[in-house]
């Protein structure tokens, strides 16, 4: 992925730190997340969506960091991502304001109850969106299934264990109500996000 001359030294840092200090029982939320899965998201969305390099900058940089809490905790880790990104911002060219809406990219990736439905809410702001649909990408990619393993067994290390009927009814419920916010996610990802639906349900009635 390319990327602006001030992100190439942040990039690194990031990395670094990932690598270095993620759990590693971290098998969905480890550095490949980040680095491998939610930055090319980031840019291949913000190209569709004819983003300009210094707003594309303020999302490269919010995936940069948006998963870095969970070197602390793994609870509420978007805002301890966030004070980690406003902590070493300044350091790489980036002004109080862009620091502040970096931030706030960061924190909208947060799952909130709405309706009795757990989302990512972005609003209209279009970063927002961009940041959330680079984040959830792999439920409208093929490799969905085998992504969705890592998820299971990294919940399992937190101590919450799913039996395949509850964990297939569960990821039903996710993935089945969850919407791009962006229309480049939509045309890239909606098609193979309803065939893994599909694949689901069919998993789903074999156990029942």
């Amino acid at each position: 992925m390319s990327i602006s001359g001030r992100l190439v030294e942040l990039e690194s840092y990031v990395r670094g730190r990932l690598v270095a200090e993620l759990p590693t029982i971290l098998a969905y939320h480890g550095p490949h997340h980040t680095l491998d899965d939610v930055l090319p998201a980031v840019d291949r969305i913000c190209k569709g969506e004819k983003v300009p390099p210094s707003d594309r900058d303020l999302v490269v940089a919010a995936a940069l960091f948006h998963d870095i809490g969970f070197i602390e905790s793994y609870n509420s880790n978007e805002s301890i991502g966030a004070r980690i990104a406003a902590q070493t911002l300044p350091q790489h060219g980036f002004s109080p304001a862009e620091i502040a809406r970096i931030v706030d990219i960061i924190l909208s990736t947060e799952m909130r109850e709405v309706d009795g439905i757990w989302c990512q809410v972005p609003g209209d702001d279009l970063l927002k969106k961009i940041m959330c649909d680079a984040d959830l990408d792999n439920l409208g990619r093929e490799d969905f299934f085998k992504v969705s393993e890592t998820l299971r067994l990294e919940l399992e290390h937190q101590g919450k264990t799913f039996t395949d009927l509850g964990w297939y009814t569960r990821q039903i419920m996710f993935v089945s109500q969850q919407n791009w916010f962006t229309s480049t996610q939509r045309t890239d990802r909606e098609a193979t996000k309803r065939q893994n639906i599909s694949r689901l349900r069919q998993e789903l009635a074999k156990l029942l």
